[in-house]
């Protein structure tokens, strides 16, 4: 438990991370991710409850000599007047290694990151994408065992999300380090993570809850409204701000259902995941949604990429919170 000025932000979290796994931490804003990234960065301790690593509880008299085994990397983050190679470099400075450690160190982390371009670069010049890398590189530099980015692809073009997700994949695999990364994009964490945490009002969900949207709840039209797309729910509350979609409820067909389902959305099919059990395919409907359907289904619909398809869906598939 983890609480500001006596209100609970944070309640009964339970949460496993293996050493050498990928784990994605989704929500809307102000659910209490980025307050659970600092409680796994061990800036802060829970109020109630215990937090350990590696089988060690952590506590305010041994927290300090824990916080090396991890770098945080903030959503917005701050770089110091100078160059790329100083920003990176300080760090190193602050613990005091001498200037030959300090020049190999930085080369490498140049060199991983791929921005030995950017070394002599101003920091106040910089893209919001270099901004990251550079933030990256200065957690990194100190080499610890768990990597904790907050929000890291926010902001961030197209070629920049690529190579930052590279990244991610090559320190898991390559240097068996821990990664822990929010974002508000769930395809993007089904994509990279090994297990995925979703939190809303601050609780915490020891799973994916899939096409996870926050609105606004019409009672007098029984509607809920993203901001992008209007749909229906049969029950709700005047302080209704979030709901989840079963995607293995979804039905999807090639024309429009005459049926009882009273959300129907026509969309396109912007990407198809392929497993051994089932098939999940990502459709912009005005909202990006993602439907679980069997391989028999996906084969009978002859389905491909960028195909239009109805999206159909009842009440009772959808979680309210």
């Amino acid at each position: 438990v983890f609480n500001y000025d006596g209100n609970i932000f944070l309640n009964d979290i339970n949460i496993k991370i293996d050493k050498s796994s990928i784990v994605g931490i989704v929500g809307p804003n102000g659910s209490g991710k980025t307050t659970l990234l600092k409680l796994l960065s061990f800036l802060n301790l829970p109020h109630y409850g215990s937090l350990f690593y590696d089988g060690t509880e952590l506590m305010k008299n041994n927290i300090n000599q824990f916080r090396k085994s991890v770098g945080y990397v903030q959503q917005d983050p701050y770089l110091f007047r100078g160059t790329v190679y100083k920003n990176i470099e300080i760090g190193l400075k602050l613990n005091h290694i001498n200037q030959k450690g300090r020049i190999k160190k930085v080369s490498k982390i140049l060199s991983l990151l791929k921005i030995e371009y950017l070394s002599t670069r101003l920091a106040h010049s910089l893209s919001g994408g270099e901004t990251k890398k550079v933030a990256i590189g200065q957690a990194m530099v100190l080499e610890p065992d768990v990597l904790i980015m907050d929000e890291p692809f926010s902001s961030l073009d197209k070629d920049s999300i690529y190579d930052l997700e590279e990244l991610i994949t090559f320190l898991r695999t390559e240097l068996n380090k821990t990664i822990i990364f929010t974002t508000h994009d769930q395809i993007q964490a089904q994509k990279l993570t090994d297990h995925i945490y979703t939190v809303v009002k601050g609780k915490l969900f020891p799973t994916h809850l899939i096409n996870l949207f926050s609105g606004k709840f019409d009672e007098s039209n029984k509607v809920f409204d993203t901001g992008k797309q209007l749909i229906t729910i049969d029950k709700g509350a005047d302080n209704l701000e979030l709901i989840a979609i079963d995607p293995r409820q979804i039905v999807l067909s090639l024309q429009e259902l005459d049926s009882s389902m009273q959300n129907s959305f026509l969309g396109k099919i912007t990407g198809i995941i392929e497993d051994s059990n089932n098939i999940k395919l990502n459709i912009d409907i005005g909202e990006k949604i993602q439907a679980i359907i069997t391989h028999k289904a996906f084969s009978d619909l002859k389905l491909s990429l960028r195909m239009n398809v109805w999206v159909s869906f009842k009440s009772s598939s959808i979680m309210i919170f």
